[in-house]
């Protein structure tokens, strides 16, 4: 069996469709959040609980996601698994704000680099080749953060942390795996970003309902390539949660 066939077999309609929509209500109260006023003590309180419950809905999701993917028993109560998944959200949250202090400098540092080369190889790295090298290499690293993050919340949430060790080590020692986060994140940011800022110059009418569609679709393909990545994690795990026979 091919490594997509495992893969589409592996992940079931329902692991789709929970991803889908579980995540548009998300995004669609999240909207609604950022709605509440807070000129009062009641009103900021009211959007602290709300943002709270809107955080612990997210993480359930997806630790409810992990732990169908796994099909394995839990080492870990409930609590502790979605304890284990913010834990991982916080630290990448952490690491990729330093990832931005260094494109926030990219100007800077591109300025300094170009005025250290000679006349005629000011004319390969340029002042924009030297931003746009430094860019690609700031999203090949968020994405490799990522692939680094991943298992460890996807096993820690989805099973717990005690015996995570093999199963996350197993995921690690695959290069498919780190590719396909690298190739997925890449090509679903730039897929992303390209329907979002095309414009189809009609009406107003027009417009709204391309917007509508085009976001509806670079939602659809993220969120395929998302459960993609987790069904092929959920295989290389296999092995040492199930058992069962690996690709």
């Amino acid at each position: 069996m091919t490594m997509p066939q495992a893969v589409l077999r592996r992940l079931s309609a329902s692991v789709v469709l929970l991803q889908w929509f579980g995540n548009l209500v998300l995004i669609l109260l999240a909207f609604a959040w950022l709605q509440i006023p807070d000129s009062h003590a009641w009103q900021f309180l009211f959007s602290l609980l709300t943002a709270a419950v809107l955080i612990l809905a997210f993480i359930n999701l997806h630790a409810r996601t992990f732990r169908k993917l796994l099909a394995a028993p839990p080492t870990a109560s409930k609590w502790l698994r979605l304890l284990v998944l913010l834990a991982v959200i916080i630290l990448g949250y952490f690491l990729l704000q330093l990832i931005g202090v260094g494109r926030s400098h990219e100007t800077l540092f591109a300025g300094y680099w170009n005025s250290k080369f000679s006349a005629g190889q000011r004319n390969v790295f340029t002042f924009q080749r030297l931003v746009q090298w430094q860019d690609y290499c700031y999203d090949l690293l968020k994405w490799l953060l990522g692939a680094l993050l991943l298992p460890v919340a996807f096993v820690g949430a989805g099973r717990g942390l005690r015996g995570s060790c093999p199963p996350i080590r197993r995921i690690y020692g695959h290069l498919t795996y780190w590719l396909l986060v690298v190739i997925f994140g890449l090509a679903g940011s730039y897929i992303t970003s390209s329907l979002a800022g095309w414009a189809p110059g009609h009406s107003t009418a027009v417009e709204i309902v391309s917007v509508l569609l085009r976001l509806g679709l670079a939602y659809t393909l993220n969120i395929l390539l998302w459960c993609f990545v987790l069904a092929l994690m959920a295989i290389y795990a296999a092995k040492t949660l199930t058992m069962e026979p690996e690709l």
